[in-house]
C-alpha cells in the first residue's frame, strides 16, 4: 500500500517547500469573500465540529488571517503558496497554486485557483504579514446551511480512470495480505474471483471545490481509497503516472480511537475522521453498483 504523501485529515506537520520569494500581500483571488465561502465550505465537510462553530458565534465575526508567501523556489516553477489561519478555532491551512510543467510526460500542473494541500489544528509561532479578513458568523453560517447538500461528482473518464487506478491497488492490498497470512474477508464467497463476480456497490464523496483529492468508499470491500494529487484529477493524462496517489485504509483494521495509538505511521485514520469520510460518502455522496465487467479489479475495467 503507498504511503500517504498529502493527506488532509491527518493535520500533518509537512507543509509545502518553502517559496523563495519573501512574503507579499495577498491576491485578491484569495482575499475574495467567495474563495473564503469555498474555504468555509471545505473545513465545514470534512474538518469542523459544533464547539468550533460555538467559538465564532461568540465573536460575531469569522477571522481570517491570509497571507501569500511567494514563488516556488525552482526558477521553471510558476507555482505560488499562501497560508490561511483562522486564529479562533486553531486552524491552519496550506494553499498552492500549481504552475509548472513537466516536458518528459507533456504534462502541465496548472491550477485555476489556489487548492488546499494541508489542514493542520496548530497556528503559526510568527503572525506577521497577515492581512486579516472579518465576516460575520450569521453571514458564513447561512451560506454553509444553503450550500451543504450541494455536490459534484466524478463522470464519465475520471470515474472510469479512477476504477483502473484502483484495480492494481486492490488487488495487491489482497496479495499481499495473502502472502502474510492474514485473514481475507470476502464476504460469505469461497474465493477473491468468486467475490468480484458479485455486483459492487461504491459510494463517491462529493468533489471539492478547493482541494484535489477525492473519497470512495467500497461497501462491498469494506474499503476505504483515497485519490490525490495536484494535478487536475480530470486530467486523462495524470491517470497511470506517478503524479496520482492512491491510499486504500481498511476500515476495520486501520480505524482507532486517536493517533496516538499509533505515533509515527501515517497509515491510520481515527474515528471522527471515518466517520466524516462515510458520510460525505454515504450521506451526501453518490451510489454506484458496478456490475461484474465493471469492477475496479477486474481485467479491461
Amino acid at each position: 500500500m503507498k504511503t500517504l504523501l498529502s493527506s488532509l485529515f491527518l493535520s500533518a506537520l509537512l507543509l509545502p517547500a518553502a517559496p523563495a520569494a519573501n512574503e507579499t500581500a495577498p491576491s485578491s483571488e484569495l482575499t475574495n469573500q467567495e474563495f473564503l465561502f469555498k474555504v468555509i465550505r471545505y473545513l465545514y465537510r470534512w474538518h469542523l465540529d459544533e464547539k468550533d462553530a460555538q467559538i465564532v458565534l461568540e465573536d460575531g465575526d469569522a477571522i481570517f488571517l491570509v497571507r501569500e508567501d511567494g514563488l516556488a523556489p525552482d526558477s521553471d516553477d510558476n507555482s505560488r503558496f499562501a497560508t490561511i489561519v483562522l486564529p479562533q478555532i486553531d486552524y491552519t491551512l496550506s494553499l498552492k497554486k500549481a504552475d509548472y510543467a513537466i516536458p518528459e510526460l507533456g504534462l502541465e500542473a496548472h491550477a485555476d485557483t489556489f487548492e488546499i494541500v494541508n489542514v493542520a489544528r496548530i497556528s503559526p509561532e510568527e503572525m506577521d504579514d497577515f492581512e486579516e479578513i472579518r465576516i460575520p458568523f450569521a453571514t458564513i453560517q447561512q451560506y454553509s446551511h444553503e450550500k451543504r447538500n450541494e455536490a459534484q461528482f466524478a463522470e464519465g473518464e475520471l470515474l472510469t480512470a479512477m476504477r483502473k487506478e484502483a484495480r492494481h491497488e486492490i488487488l495487491a492490498y489482497i496479495q499481499s495480505r495473502q502472502e502474510q497470512g492474514l485473514p481475507v474477508d470476502f464476504h460469505g464467497y469461497d474465493t477473491f474471483a468468486e467475490f468480484l463476480a458479485a455486483d459492487q456497490e461504491i459510494h463517491l464523496a462529493p468533489l471539492p471545490e478547493v482541494a484535489n483529492d477525492v473519497w470512495i468508499f467500497w461497501e462491498t470491500g469494506g474499503l476505504l481509497l483515497h485519490f490525490s494529487s495536484e494535478l487536475e484529477l480530470n486530467d486523462p493524462k495524470l491517470w497511470g503516472n506517478d503524479f496520482l496517489t492512491l491510499d486504500l485504509y481498511d476500515i476495520d483494521e486501520q480505524t482507532v480511537v486517536s493517533l496516538d495509538e499509533v505515533a509515527g505511521s501515517n497509515a491510520y485514520l481515527t474515528r471522527d475522521q471515518v466517520g466524516r469520510i462515510l458520510y460525505n460518502c454515504i450521506v451526501l455522496g453518490k451510489r454506484i453498483v458496478l456490475e461484474p465487467g465493471e469492477t475496479p479489479a477486474k481485467d479491461g475495467s
